[in-house]
């Protein structure tokens, strides 16, 4: 028989039960760990997504700005010249 194997029977079941549980939680708090990891990430991108949405809009409301300059420039133009 192993080393390990004799030290383990030596334990006792209750040790063996609470070896078999620190495993079991050492591997559910690892799985979290993954866990956290994956929900950081999709926050980011939602971060990114939201942030690039605005500069989106702002972009837009300045080209609405402009155009609205020059339509009116145009319109000064044609009622010049229609006068």
């Amino acid at each position: 028989m192993s080393e390990l194997a004799q030290e383990i029977t030596k334990l006792g079941v209750g040790s063996v039960i609470c070896l078999v549980l620190l495993w079991v939680i050492y591997k559910s708090e690892k799985r979290e760990a993954a866990k956290d990891q994956r929900i950081q990430m999709l926050e980011n991108k939602l971060t990114e997504s939201y942030d690039e949405r605005i500069a989106a809009a702002d972009s837009i409301a300045e080209s609405n700005v402009g155009l609205r300059g020059a339509l009116d420039a145009l319109t000064a133009e044609i009622r010049a010249r229609l006068k």
